[in-house]
């Protein structure tokens, strides 16, 4: 056993294997700045992947801090109901100002997860007020969604759901999006997103019991950053309203700029009935979430006590002032430097210095949108055959990148990159830079 084991016999790491804990002590960070983060021994580290992807602005943004501190001094939390905070009032209005004008409503929750089981009770109260029987949710093959149960029942990646999908709720899943691997047989250039039959099939079919279905625009994050193009996005849309099927996107990851639009929507134009937004929402600073629906939908939850058309759904910290003072100022900072519009040249370095992964003789894909960036890696890029999971081999370049200072994360065979938005093209060439690096010594 390391020495280090006794540091964190008491703590339960997410997604981290036990004895990795043993043989790579997870690095004790102490300091933000910027991109970078530094560990109590003093090293310095390009957060390549904005810490889950929601340090936008970088850490510990001065403006967003004393935005905190200010709030601080005159409320901490007060529950949402019968009451609410200026600040939780501003942030509504902010929100709704770059909005699609037709999302008008606006429930806060604290995270990813919560504001996917928040749009999934909606969409069913709503969905059987109308007609009675629609108590099923249809998804996307690689699909994620959270990590609650409501939001795994939606998700569809094995490691992480195929246990409880086998205990909990079973949903429908139409073909999820892969380019790379298209499950049509069809080049993302040429296609008419073919991907989409599938779902028209299950909507036709069973139409009349599902509730709604929920999708991450432009890119499937977790499954290992699959970027499409945005006709599927339009093809999904029109299915879904040629059946009265309630949209639900998840826009969690994606949302606030990172594909290149305020909101990946935006790609196809396609304005959802229920969207959801957290982690770039406070800049990374605290956990708060939104679930915007539209208005006819808020509507059909309206009514006097004895009515029961409320929404019974609550938690303790909705709406918290903290968070919600940390999000005006991300938002006003946004703005001000004309996001996503200003990152148009940035992109287009990040996406010349992606292309180099193409050297790389284990390179299968090298896919990108906006300041997303990913490389999957192959044993064999004719076949596209993946190396065999016992061998780590991701898993082992992010360790040497680790080493080197730049903080990257792999998706099974996927090594990613969501810089914070403020990353220079210095610092963008340093990252590719090492991940080249940690390719060769490992591949």
């Amino acid at each position: 056993m390391s020495l280090h084991s006794d540091t964190f016999k008491h703590l339960w790491f997410p997604f981290t294997c036990a004895q990795d804990i043993v043989d790579f002590p997870p690095k004790v960070i102490v300091r933000g700045d910027g991109v970078y983060l530094y560990d109590s021994e003093g090293k310095r580290y390009l957060d390549a992947i904005g810490s889950w992807w929601v340090s936008i602005l970088g850490h510990c943004q001065p403006r967003i801090s004393d935005a905190i501190r200010t709030q601080l001094d005159a409320l901490e939390h007060v529950m949402m109901a019968g009451f609410v905070t200026e600040k939780a009032l501003e942030l509504s209005q902010r929100l709704a100002s770059i909005l699609p004008e037709e999302l008008t409503r606006i429930f806060y929750s604290d995270d990813g997860s919560t504001a996917v089981e928040v749009a999934m009770k909606i969409a069913l109260q709503y969905s059987n007020r109308r007609k009675a029987g629609r108590t099923t949710f249809v998804s996307l093959t690689g699909g994620y969604h959270g990590d609650t149960l409501g939001a795994m029942s939606v998700g569809d990646i094995p490691a992480y759901h195929n246990l409880f999908h086998d205990t909990f709720k079973s949903q429908l899943y139409a073909d999820g999006p892969h380019c790379y691997r298209c499950p049509a047989g069809k080049k993302k250039e040429s296609c008419s997103a073919e991907c989409m039959e599938s779902l028209e099939r299950i909507l036709a079919e069973k139409g009349e019991s599902v509730a709604a279905c929920i999708f991450e625009p432009m890119v499937q994050g977790a499954a290992g950053m699959r970027v499409y193009p945005a006709k599927v996005l339009t093809r999904l849309g029109a299915a879904c309203k040629k059946y009265g099927v309630l949209t639900i996107a998840d826009e969690v990851a994606m949302g606030f700029g990172r594909t290149g639009r305020m909101f990946a929507c935006e790609h196809a134009d396609l304005v959802p009935d229920i969207m959801c937004l957290a982690k770039g929402l406070t800049g990374g600073f605290l956990p708060l979430a939104a679930t915007v629906v539209r208005e006819g939908i808020y509507e059909q939850f309206c009514g006097d006590f004895s009515s029961g058309r409320d929404l019974a759904h609550g938690h303790t910290f909705t709406g918290n002032p903290l968070a919600a003072a940390a999000a005006c100022e991300t938002l006003t900072i946004l703005q001000e430097l004309d996001i996503p519009a200003s990152l148009g040249k940035k992109t287009e370095f990040f996406q010349s210095q992606l292309n180099s992964l193409w050297g790389l003789p284990a390179a299968g894909d090298v896919r990108s949108i906006g300041m997303v960036g990913a490389i999957e890696l192959v044993a064999d890029r004719r076949t596209k055959k993946p190396f065999a999971a016992e061998k780590r081999i991701p898993f082992r370049i992010a360790q040497k990148a680790l080493d080197k200072g730049v903080i990257i994360r792999p998706l099974g065979n996927v090594l990613y990159f969501v810089p914070a938005y403020i990353i220079t093209e210095d610092q963008i060439a340093e990252m590719i830079e090492v991940t080249k690096e940690s390719i060769g010594e490992v591949v």
